[in-house]
């Protein structure tokens, strides 16, 4: 196992860094900000440290375990491509043991298994798929999963079907549900943050404000604790009258501030407060100057850093939002209007993509209704919750 710690201005600077010491399999285990530099304790400069790890036993054997099962169906592929007169046995790969592996033998694998992966999307997509596995295939597509989900779950499936000789359509999709949730618990841990006080960004018109108000809600009404709000929003025309009305709703303390100093002052002043929901300001989160400006705002360690994305924006453009929040410390994901979309796998997508936990989805404007915590079990039954074979077959 390689550990490496990184300091750097932010996290997409140590990401190229990461790549070319441990590979594109490394895992960042944790990120903080950090005071460096200055003379006797002053002008000190903040940065953020990045811890990184590669567990190499793991990424070799999943690379193994993976090529081997696309191997497998790409063999079957080509048997039944063939004139049954002229088949003829498909040679094996013969992996001679070899004690102490050498890079061109890693490019010569990871060569393989791209090409494999490369067949096994051919296969996907030119309706090469025995018959009841294609609904399998075009939920997943329909449900905006991605390519290297969809082709990892229909390479499992494959391997399956070749086992079951007369599988159903209903066999497949209890596949392909034991497939999603056997993903999920490799999925970061999925509860709610420890932390106090909880900030919450994102870019505008993804429903920060009102979600805030719903876990207000829950934790006043069914944790029965204490909370207190503050907003940075004063960007927003009405935007502190908002939640000021729901303060005083649910009878609940607000502060309102404008720098790091006003948040250090309301911090203290709702110090008795059980739990502290900060609200920000949406903004264009393609500017990078506001994301700095958010930056310097929350520089605290103590203060956990919710992403709130909304269900309804494309997968690229999640992705472009989480990757330029990532420098602000995020460390868990709130999804916003299911209720607008039939889209599921984008939850799938962020997990994976970024080992980010999705805490929290929310379903409705019902305050403090409309809201979903995860768990494993929970994640696979909104992908197959609409399912029952009917609208994907």
């Amino acid at each position: 196992m390689k550990i490496k710690r990184y300091t750097v201005n932010h996290l997409r600077e140590a990401m190229p860094m990461i790549r070319k010491d441990l590979g594109k399999d490394a895992v960042i285990l944790n990120t903080k900000k950090i005071k460096v530099g200055g003379f006797l304790g002053f002008f000190q400069k903040t940065k953020l440290e990045v811890l990184a790890v590669l567990d190499e036993d793991k990424a070799e054997k999943e690379k193994k375990d993976e090529f081997q099962t696309l191997l497998e169906s790409e063999k079957k592929r080509r048997e039944q491509q063939v004139p049954e007169p002229f088949k003829e046995p498909l040679q094996e790969v013969r992996q001679e043991p070899k004690p102490d592996p050498v890079k061109e033998d890693d490019h010569h694998v990871m060569g393989e298994l791209k090409s494999m992966k490369e067949m096994m999307m051919q296969l996907m997509e030119t309706e090469r798929l025995p018959v009841h596995l294609k609904p399998v295939n075009a939920f997943l597509e329909d449900h905006e999963f991605s390519k290297s989900i969809r082709s990892s779950v229909m390479a499992d499936l494959l391997m399956k079907a070749k086992l079951s000789p007369g599988f159903s359509k209903e066999d497949a999709f209890t596949w392909m549900r034991q497939g999603l949730q056997k993903r999920t618990l490799e999925y970061p841990d999925m509860t709610n943050s420890p932390k106090k006080i909880r900030c919450f960004v994102g870019p505008t018109g993804v429903g920060k404000t009102t979600t805030i108000a719903k876990l207000a809600g829950d934790i006043i009404l069914n944790e029965r604790k204490s909370v207190g709000l503050i907003t940075s929003d004063t960007y927003r025309i009405a935007a502190v009258d908002q939640l000021r009305t729901y303060a005083d709703i649910l009878g609940i303390p607000l502060e309102v501030v404008q720098s790091p100093d006003d948040l250090a002052l309301a911090i203290r002043k709702l110090s008795e407060c059980d739990t502290i929901l900060m609200d920000t300001a949406g903004r264009n989160y393609q500017q990078y100057k506001y994301i700095s400006q958010l930056e310097e705002l929350v520089s605290s360690n103590d203060i956990a850093i919710s992403l709130v994305l909304s269900l309804t924006h494309r997968y690229n453009d999640l992705k472009v939002i989480t990757d330029n929040f990532q420098s602000v410390g995020v460390t868990e994901v709130i999804l916003t209007k299911m209720d607008e979309t039939r889209a599921r796998g984008p939850i799938f997508n962020l997990m994976e993509d970024y080992k980010l936990p999705v805490t929290l989805i929310t379903n409705g404007q019902n305050v403090p209704d409309d809201m979903l915590k995860t768990t494993e079990g929970t994640l696979v039954d909104l992908v197959m919750e609409e399912k029952m074979y009917g609208r994907s077959s």
